[in-house]
């Protein structure tokens, strides 16, 4: 046996006791009377797990979108859990995402139960004090302060790094708001560019007020003058009604100890297990995460998602054939991507949507080749700060020539043709090669429009209007036309059954594709090479680098910031 067999051998059976003993702790321990749920969130909270070695060994305690906001609409009801604790460090995730639990949150205070926002971590900041103002009442460590304070929008810039590198960024676009490739062929915001960021900001901005200050009883306008004298010390933010108490952990303890006689908490990573969608009717949720690639999905080498073209489609044909399937709803959380992998899914929701009601609900970030995929529903339900649209292409590449000199490496070649130099990195376009680009990029376009336009029932000069690469967010897409309604993903299944002719007040049962595989299923696994998938060669890693850098992009500006 090999030393690699032996060492896979020894890490299977030691995750093996570990999965035998987490088995047997979480079989044991159930939720008793008096419960009160914790949710801890931080970070960033991803549409889908990652189906990859190692996040399965712990993964379970990732919590994913849907777990959270399921867990606060099942714990509303249940009588077993008599309140809701949300405790919340710093956060890396989008506003679209944060307005859903937001609105979940709000609705578990129609039960009269409890709710308590706990803030003990450094960095509250917009994001964390908007998911904060949902609760009841929001708890602050008396040494931390509060940055409740002005939004920016913050963006960027590689081209003076690729200046001094000698890297030439050859890159073309249809539009002038299709800035993705402004983070390499530019050095700061072009006027088009910061007409678009300043709209999306002052979008989301508007939102935040008004939300925030509903949440918090408070009025909208006083709540602006705080915010821009923000940020504020512990006791001034208590002073001002931004919190309604300092306390520390044993406090929120005591808190319930009195209403409950006891202090029984239930976290997420358990609550989740209870959470059960039930109902002889189904809607298949199917899941559209991350960067699109052509082929199949998978988790790029830095971590995240990565939507394959084949995969997702593959999931919506299953949708489609599934005669227990009534609707599908795509969840789609993408900036984009390959323009050919997004046809190849957008194929299969026009296929779809002839035999069954296709809703698209938008997470966090629905643009470019995220809104391609999207086009083709009934139906496009989106929350108000979604970044959405972006109806553009960007194309071009590196010139790394002039890199290799300073590193004293040199290249030549032979070819049959000009045109076979195309997307050689050691130099830039010829004019032919231009002209050659252009006209591709220009078909696309033209495809994207049109299919805008089928789908959402406009003129092609409509969209054209409103595309040329702009982002939206979702309240301003519902303005456009390029959005039906406001909401999240249970909005969009209520909108699914609606045009599945399911009554109202009926459950169903959902299927999430992908399916979420186990710890074993994902270690022998095997690709397409025949290979462990569970142990990535630094070759396979290559490969995922290569299907990133696809030449035609339909593709969103990735280094927005907003806070």
């Amino acid at each position: 046996m090999t030393w690699g067999k032996r060492r896979a051998l020894v890490i299977l059976l030691v995750v093996a006791f570990i999965v035998v003993g987490v088995m047997i702790f979480t079989s044991s321990s159930r939720i008793s009377s008096k419960s009160v749920l914790v949710l801890d969130l931080n970070g960033d909270i991803p549409e889908q797990r990652p189906n990859d070695l190692f996040s399965a060994v712990g993964g379970n305690y990732i919590p994913v979108m849907h777990e959270v906001v399921d867990s606060i609409e099942r714990a509303k009801t249940d009588p077993r859990i008599t309140g809701l604790v949300v405790k919340i460090g710093p956060l890396e995730t989008g506003w679209a995402k944060l307005e859903e639990i937001h609105a979940r949150i709000l609705s578990f205070r129609e039960s009269h139960k409890p709710s308590v926002c706990y803030l003990e971590h450094d960095g509250v900041g917009n994001l964390e004090y908007y998911l904060a103002s949902a609760c009841d009442q929001v708890w602050l460590v008396p040494t931390n302060p509060v940055f409740v304070h002005g939004m920016m929008a913050q963006a960027l810039f590689l081209r003076g790094t690729l200046d001094k590198l000698k890297i030439y960024p050859d890159m073309f676009h249809i539009g002038d708001y299709k800035t993705a490739s402004n983070m390499l062929t530019e050095k700061k915001f072009t006027a088009a560019h910061r007409e678009e960021l300043d709209s999306l900001l002052h979008s989301i901005y508007d939102e935040y007020l008004t939300e925030t200050s509903q949440s918090r009883k408070l009025d909208r306008a006083g709540f602006e003058t705080l915010v821009k004298q923000g940020p504020f010390l512990a006791q001034e933010a208590l002073a001002n009604k931004l919190v309604d108490k300092l306390a520390y952990w044993d406090e929120v303890q005591g808190f319930f100890k009195q209403k409950n006689d006891e202090w029984k908490p239930v976290h997420l990573a358990r609550y989740r297990q209870e959470v059960k969608s039930g109902g002889v009717e189904t809607i298949a949720v199917i899941h559209a995460t991350g960067l699109i690639v052509s082929g199949e999905s998978g988790n790029s080498p830095a971590g995240g998602s990565i939507m394959g073209g084949d995969s997702v489609a593959a999931d919506v044909r299953h949708a489609r054939e599934n005669s227990s399937v009534k609707a599908i709803v795509l969840r789609v959380d993408s900036g984009g991507g390959s323009a050919v992998a997004s046809e190849v899914i957008r194929r299969e929701v026009m296929l779809a949507r002839k035999e069954k009601p296709v809703v698209v609900s938008m997470s966090d970030v629905a643009a470019s080749g995220g809104y391609w995929i999207s086009m083709g529903a009934n139906k496009i339900i989106a929350e108000p700060s979604t970044i959405t649209a972006s109806i553009g292409v960007v194309e071009g590449k590196l010139n790394v020539s002039g890199f290799f000199n300073l590193l004293g490496l040199s290249t030549d070649y032979v070819a049959t043709s000009e045109n076979a130099t195309i997307f050689s990195s050691q130099q830039n376009f010829t004019p032919a090669q231009r002209e050659a680009i252009q006209k591709s990029m220009q078909d696309i376009y033209d495809q994207f429009i049109h299919g805008v336009a089928d789908g959402r029932k406009m003129t092609v000069e409509a969209v054209d209007k409103i595309g040329k690469g702009r982002v939206w967010t979702g309240a301003q897409g519902k303005t456009l036309g390029l959005v039906d309604e406001l909401g999240g993903l249970d909005r969009a299944i209520e909108v699914a059954k609606q045009l599945a002719g399911i009554p109202a007040g009926k459950s169903v049962r959902i299927e999430r594709l992908p399916e979420e595989k186990s710890f074993f299923e994902i270690l022998l696994s095997r690709d397409r090479s025949g290979a462990l998938s569970g142990f990535a060669t630094l070759e396979q890693k290559i490969r995922w680098i290569m299907r990133i850098a696809e030449p035609v992009q339909a593709r969103m500006p990735f280094e927005l910031v907003i806070r």
